[in-house]
């Protein structure tokens, strides 16, 4: 995954000196080649995914299923307040099959076995399968046990089609899937591709159901959205949290180099900073009274990452928002790093750099990525890191530069 571009100053005190030269191609020759490996990567995930049949959502529904259905069906999913469900689907069907299939129920019987789609996501877990003709429509009902379990309060969680870490997706093979929470109850998120209205979440051919759909449900009130996202974080927190950290191993060493080389040869190239770039920081602080200090860069780096990141979060997503949000934050951090390196500290500034590719990483997790899992998955964000890292070292220079000129 590319990370966003991200602006970067190339003024320079006059003259281009070696550093800055060396600086500038170390950037191109790193950014370019990482970007190939990537597009690879990208190009190589389609083959593994797409090599599983999709499940479908509703077996039956199939306009070529039932013998003698006049289109596709639609599928209705009840949850009760034990987590188990009922799946009734609903097939129209031609005139005279109907009259077949109300009269001879072993006719009705064999119709819908032999329907049955063969990669069904409920196909070896339904029970009580019972068969009817209702309304000009094959009515086909049956239980699926545990597809919403609860873990903190009255808040649940529905991940039986949450497959993200895995070859399978889905299609629906249905005109209409909804989910319908329990009485009492209320959708509490906002699942991808779905009509939420109420206690129940509708897909329909044009919206998909996604390898990472979930939906979370509790009673009215704050109590209950809490509770179920509560429910939520424990049921997909600790896989999320294991692939994230085993996806940030790579990212975290890029950054967590260029963190060792802010500290350790920053002080001898202090002098590429441009000062335009001290220029501009100087007045951005000024302009609200406050001087160019350590603790003033540190909290205008937060804010500013904060509000980047909110604001990708609002206006696109919720995955841009976190990545815009950690890269603003990684590059960032370097300029009070470099400051508090001049006045002899620093060091735990520059391990929160080092870290902040842990959130990214976690926020798309889990990783299924050529079979290889988090470590391959963590190769995606190694541009990023490296941009963040090239970039985080330059403003390194400029915080040191900054903490000389305010000693001068």
């Amino acid at each position: 995954m590319s990370p966003p571009p991200s602006p970067r100053d190339r003024s320079t005190v006059s003259g281009s000196s070696p550093p800055t030269r060396l600086f500038t191609g170390l950037a191109v020759v790193l950014v370019a080649a990482l970007a190939a490996v990537t597009v690879l990567a990208v190009a190589g995930v389609g083959p593994v995914t797409a090599g599983h049949p999709p499940l479908s959502v509703c077996g039956v529904c199939g306009s070529d299923g039932i013998d003698g259905a006049t289109g596709s069906g639609t599928l209705d999913i009840h949850l009760d307040e034990r987590g188990n469900a009922r799946f009734i689907a609903r097939v129209p069907v031609a005139d005279d099959a109907a009259v077949t299939y109300r009269t001879d129920p072993d006719a009705l019987e064999s119709a819908v076995e032999a329907a049955w789609y063969r990669y069904d996501v409920a196909a070896d877990e339904a029970t009580d399968l019972e068969a009817s003709v209702e309304d000009g429509r094959v009515r086909v009902g049956y239980d699926v046990p545990d597809v919403a379990q609860s873990r903190v309060g009255d808040g649940w969680v529905v991940d039986y089609f949450y497959a993200a870490d895995t070859q399978y997706r889905y299609g629906l093979r249905a005109d209409r899937v909804t989910i319908h929470a329990p009485e009492g109850m209320v959708v509490t998120n906002d699942p991808t591709n779905a009509a939420v209205e109420g206690r129940s979440a509708t897909w329909t051919p044009d919206s998909e159901v996604t390898k990472r759909t979930y939906l979370t449900y509790g009673p009215t009130g704050v109590d209950g959205t809490v509770a179920s996202w509560g429910s939520a974080a424990a049921v997909f927190g600790p896989e999320l949290i294991d692939h994230g950290v085993r996806a940030s191993v790579a990212p975290v060493a890029v950054v967590g180099l260029a963190v060792l080389a802010a500290g350790r040869f920053g002080g001898r190239h202090r002098g590429v900073a441009g000062g335009l770039e001290r220029a501009v920081l100087e007045r951005a602080t000024g302009a609200v009274g406050l001087e160019p200090t350590g603790r003033t860069l540190f909290a205008l780096v937060v804010v500013a990452s904060g509000v980047v990141a909110v604001g990708c979060w609002l206006t696109v997503g919720p995955g841009l928002g976190v990545l815009t949000g950690t890269f603003g934050l990684a590059v960032g951090l370097f300029l009070p790093f470099g400051y508090a390196l001049e006045r002899g500290g620093g060091r735990w500034i520059g391990l929160l750099a080092t870290a902040a590719p842990i959130a990214a990483t976690t926020a798309f997790a889990p990783y299924y990525v050529l079979g290889l899992g988090p470590l391959a998955g963590g190769a995606f964000f190694v541009p990023w890191a490296v941009v963040a890292g090239l970039v985080g070292y330059r403003l390194s220079l400029t915080g040191r530069a900054l903490a000389t000129d305010l000693v001068g």
